[in-house]
């Protein structure tokens, strides 16, 4: 074949390709491309877009959501309450003590990457009917139940502590309210409970017979409290002991006062160590009711209510 005729091939030299090979390339190519469509490949459409990553829930998400749903309601609930009566001041102090409660429960979901818009749908999803009245606001108050504490005794230490405070502050103003708080029938820790409370009687014992005038008006009746809240604790027939020692001498007023006062604040400290490392739901709602009515008592000695007694988290 000469150089005018010269057919489609020609020398690899030439930089040319043979039909056949270019034949044999296209051939390669084409197979596997279908290779890779028979295994899911579509080149037709385009590559889906990759799913969002799912969020972790948070440490106690769920808990921490339902207690400040319900903070959220009792909040409503004093504000209502506080719009037919605005000089009520037990009512103002309670809402000021939950708002804090609510500030700070908020604050950890979100400190822990829980969005906004999370917590608001569960305080959305916890609406119920308006609450106007004192006596219907105690009854809100003291409307935790057996749910609360088995869930309360599954969460971490920090959250355990921090909720049974605030559970228990929550019964406190039911009882300051008037609302009958009774304690549990028995529990894993009442021999705690038991020890705690039997000093408390004695030490007002002292404060009583210290105090004069209105002082000793008020010692009588906290005393008279205490007395009731030590025979709900041990049950009838139960002898207490002989005595404790204080601890200071208390020979006048002065002294009886700072012994009423130091006394209850370290009684109402007291929750997470009567509770102690692992509690069960019941020994729980033991402390927290019996914890309630000395925190209700301290108040008449200048020992005010506190966001999250005890707690230190």
């Amino acid at each position: 074949m000469d150089g005018g005729t010269r057919g489609l091939g020609s020398r690899v030299g030439d930089g040319w390709r043979t039909p056949t090979r270019r034949l044999l390339l296209v051939g390669a190519g084409a197979a596997a491309l279908a290779v890779l469509v028979d295994r899911g490949l579509r080149l037709d459409v385009p590559q889906p877009t990759p799913p969002v990553p799912t969020r972790r829930p948070a440490p106690d998400e769920a808990l921490l959501l339902s207690a400040v749903a319900g903070l959220d309601r009792v909040v409503r609930a004093e504000t209502a309450v506080l719009a037919t009566d605005d000089g009520d001041g037990l009512v103002r102090r309670l809402r000021s003590v939950n708002r804090e409660q609510l500030s700070v429960l908020r604050g950890r979901l979100t400190n822990a990457g829980v969005p906004t818009t999370v917590i608001d749908a569960a305080l959305a999803a916890r609406a119920a009917t308006p609450v106007r009245t004192r006596e219907a606001l105690a009854a809100l108050l003291d409307s935790l139940g057996p749910r609360d504490w088995t869930a309360l005794s599954a969460a971490t230490p920090d959250t355990r502590e921090l909720l049974a405070g605030a559970y228990a502050q929550r019964l406190a103003g039911a009882v300051l309210l008037g609302r009958d708080v009774a304690t549990p029938p028995t529990s894993p820790v009442r021999p705690a409970v038991v020890a705690r409370t039997q000093p408390l009687v004695y030490a007002f014992e002292v404060v009583a017979a210290q105090s004069t005038g209105a002082r000793r008006r008020t010692a009588e009746a906290t005393l008279a409290e205490l007395v009731r809240l030590e025979q709900a604790v041990t049950g009838p027939g139960t002898a207490p002991p002989a005595g404790w020692a204080l601890p200071f001498p208390v020979t006048n007023p002065q002294a009886a006062r700072r012994l009423a006062a130091s006394t209850l604040s370290a009684a109402v400290r007291s929750g997470p160590e009567l509770a102690g490392a692992a509690p069960t739901a019941a020994s729980l709602e033991d402390v927290a009711r019996w914890s309630a009515h000395v925190q209700a008592l301290a108040v008449d000695w200048d020992v005010p209510l506190t966001a999250f007694p005890g707690a230190t988290a």
